[in-house]
């Protein structure tokens, strides 16, 4: 486990893949089982990779509606220039889906999400798959080159700075090289479908095997 010196409380919970079984079990699990939880469910990255609404269609909504959890999905698209902070409210679990890095902090940022998310995080958990986990770094460099998926132009759009590392969802292994050739950055985990990250307050833990580059 590393030990990180965040002076918030803030609870993440960032996966490779968010439907995966594996990560499934291990989310159920860390917030004490599903039933009756509510979760605001974010899907605007898949939107920017496939085509619009089909969201509705993947394996992490097919999970979340047979989860036991009430689920309230918002696509940011649909609120342009505003959105209502209050519907955040009184929800357990803020959940961003993965698709395109770039296209989802483009409306993360339109709608001012950004802002309301220090606040949102001091009562709600973040949950993040592919890209939702991507968009907590400081960066979406990684992105700028993701190995068959890159997405020109993401470097030039701001993470959420939440955490202090990288990470790069659906790791192969026949991939380390290219990846360590590529990665410009400080430290970068590599995360195999089913494993994910959890930072807790001041603590980082890895939920599966560590796999980390790290440049000076």
């Amino acid at each position: 486990m590393v030990v990180l010196d965040y002076s918030s409380s803030m609870k993440l919970f960032l996966a490779s893949e968010g439907s995966d079984p594996k990560t499934t079990e291990k989310l159920e699990k860390y917030l004490g089982g599903f039933k009756g939880k509510s979760v605001v469910y974010i899907p605007t990255a898949r939107n920017g990779e496939n085509p619009f609404g089909t969201w509705k269609e993947s394996g992490t909504w097919n999970f979340l509606s047979k989860s036991g959890m009430d689920v309230f999905p918002i696509q940011l698209e649909d609120h342009k220039d505003y959105l209502d902070s209050k519907l955040f409210d009184n929800k357990d679990i803020i959940w961003f889906s993965g698709g395109a890095c770039g296209y989802l902090m483009y409306w993360i940022l339109r709608t001012s999400l950004d802002k309301y998310l220090p606040k949102i995080l001091k009562k709600s958990v973040y949950v993040g798959s592919s890209a939702g986990s991507m968009i907590a770094s400081k960066t979406l460099n990684v992105a700028e080159w993701y190995i068959d998926e890159y997405e020109r132009g993401a470097k030039h759009i701001p993470g959420l700075n939440l955490v202090d590392f990288d990470m790069y969802p659906h790791y192969n292994e026949d991939q380390y090289d290219e990846i360590k050739n590529e990665y410009g950055g400080k430290k970068l985990y590599l995360l195999k479908d089913g494993e994910a990250i959890l930072v807790d307050g001041e603590k980082v833990e890895l939920l599966g095997e560590e796999r980390l580059i790290v440049n000076e």
